[in-house]
């Protein structure tokens, strides 16, 4: 019997994916012990935390997003990990296979197992082995990139496993071709140059003893720790020795793992699909051929018109998921849908996301999405009241980036600042901290709380109409209360959310 756990990390400072391994690992060694545990074979999904970069997979985190894949039942992100990652489970010793995700890698194994091909790979090197994917540079400049030996750039067809030389954090192009990490890879006839670039890694128990014992020396944790970047970053021949690397440092992680191993599993056929950004989300989704056709995604899928319809009418070609769609709505080739209930005609806007979205059969007029939007209701569950609300933001806003002066933060293009002399928002304080600490859209206060999940949404599609015309805003409600995606990541009612996932046919 397979045994699951899930665990959600120590409250108080957030403490990185690398942070929670560290704490699942103890978890994991305190139900079973030392000698059980360093005999099991373990994969470790890391569910995804603050998705800031596609905030409508934060709620329920991106491992329990819907893929399009037309099957008999749903396909989420957990069923399509547990697949993918099944043969190379089959290969390796005791320890662990850690992965995030927002990732998807498609690839071609050998066929026959008694090969010399099929047996020249394999996770039994002491240390890390990781696997590595033939990229694009622009891939590269964006995620991990593996240094190997100019030889492991020969290799066209069968997998290999080999030493790494050095690991790149995000490199601008100029250092991967200083380092050598990038190399020319002939197909039909063109030349392409490429990357060897990260996805998931193996660790032994070797490793797992080190990262217990750094565990045990510094909780709780007081810092972010990158399971990536921090574990990864001074591996390989060429690093060995040198100083630290520039993050995770204050936890000295990297000097507790300065002398492990790091080899690579070299996949050639392999693709590396990203999907951690609402512009990757759409893209890939929408528009990347070799996703579709590698994933047999399809546009429609696990969705229903109401009222009934023989056929798909072609003003709806956008990508939708356990949706159900009134005919009359237009909804474009870049736009994804999940979990929606549209009994109106909605028009959606291009290059749009929206999920968990509701408007019952209570007005004629067609209810129309601008473009370039992410918008999702969540379930909440405040001090004051229960009810619902309508996140939403533009598909080009910076959730991340932090100003002391959040009246210069950027809202669909416009400031916050400028917004509130146009009276567009409410002139209320802005964001939940009150404090000199640097703010961010995160923590600002702009979606009402309604009764109805169709009431919250058009309250938010207001909002944002509003801000994006040189219209004033009507005078706020009494006693209405406004929330942020901090707020509503705190006050969320998971079960009320599921319940809408799983009645949205009824």
């Amino acid at each position: 019997l397979v045994q699951y756990h899930v665990f959600s990390d120590p409250p108080g400072q957030k403490i990185g994916s690398g942070g929670a391994t560290l704490y699942i690992l103890e978890q994991l060694h305190k139900i079973y012990g030392e000698d059980h545990l360093s005999q099991m074979r373990i994969l470790l999904i890391h569910a995804g935390g603050q998705s800031k970069r596609l905030p409508s997979h934060s709620v329920l985190g991106k491992l329990f997003a819907l893929l399009p894949i037309a099957a008999s039942a749903q396909i989420q992100m957990f069923d399509l990990k547990m697949a993918m990652y099944s043969p190379f489970l089959r290969k390796m010793k005791t320890g662990v296979f850690l992965t995030c995700s927002d990732d998807i890698e498609t690839y071609t194994l050998p066929t026959s197992e008694g090969t010399s091909k099929a047996s020249s790979w394999c996770f039994d090197k002491p240390g890390f082995t990781a696997l590595a994917h033939p990229s694009p540079i622009a891939v590269g400049l964006t995620h991990g990139v593996y240094v190997l030996p100019k030889a492991v750039h020969c290799t066209s067809v069968c997998l290999k496993t080999t030493e790494c030389l050095e690991v790149l954090q995000k490199p601008t192009e100029k250092v991967m071709r200083e380092k050598e990490a990038i190399f020319e890879s002939k197909k039909g006839g063109s030349q392409t140059e490429l990357a060897y670039t990260d996805s998931a890694f193996f660790f032994d128990y070797s490793v797992v003893s080190k990262l217990l014992s750094f565990y045990n020396c510094v909780k709780p944790l007081t810092y972010e720790v990158d399971a990536y970047r921090d574990f990864l970053q001074l591996l390989g021949h060429r690093s060995k020795g040198h100083g630290a690397g520039e993050a995770g440092d204050q936890l000295r992680i990297q000097d507790s793992l300065r002398n492990c191993d790091l080899h690579v599993v070299v996949l050639p056929s392999s693709q590396f699909y990203h999907l951690g950004t609402m512009q990757e989300y759409i893209h890939n989704l929408c528009f990347s051929q070799s996703f579709a056709e590698e994933l047999q995604t399809t546009r429609f899928v696990h969705s229903r018109l109401v009222p009934h319809e023989v056929s798909k009418p072609s003003s709806i070609s956008g990508v939708v998921m356990s949706s159900l769609v009134h005919p009359k709505s237009t909804i474009p080739h870049s736009a994804v849908l999940e979990y929606c209930k549209f009994e109106v005609p909605v028009k959606v806007g291009n290059n749009c996301i929206l999920s968990n979205c509701c408007i019952e059969k209570h007005t004629d007029t067609v209810v129309e999405v601008p473009s370039n939007a992410i918008i999702f209701t969540v379930s909440v569950c405040t001090p004051m009241c229960k009810g619902y609300a309508a996140i939403a933001f533009g598909v080009n806003d910076d959730l991340k980036q932090t100003m002391k002066d959040e009246s210069k933060l950027s809202y669909f293009g416009k400031e916050l600042g400028q917004l509130k002399r146009s009276n567009r928002i409410e002139s209320d304080p802005l964001v939940s901290i009150l404090t000199t600490a640097e703010k961010s859209l995160w923590e600002t206060k702009l979606f009402a709380v309604r009764p109805t999940m169709t009431e919250a949404l058009l309250s938010t599609l207001k909002l944002v109409h509003l801000v994006s015309q040189d219209i004033l805003q009507k005078p706020k409600e009494s006693n209405s209360i406004e929330v942020s995606m901090e707020d509503v990541l705190k006050w969320k009612d998971i079960e009320e959310l599921l319940k809408h996932q799983n009645t949205i046919f009824s």
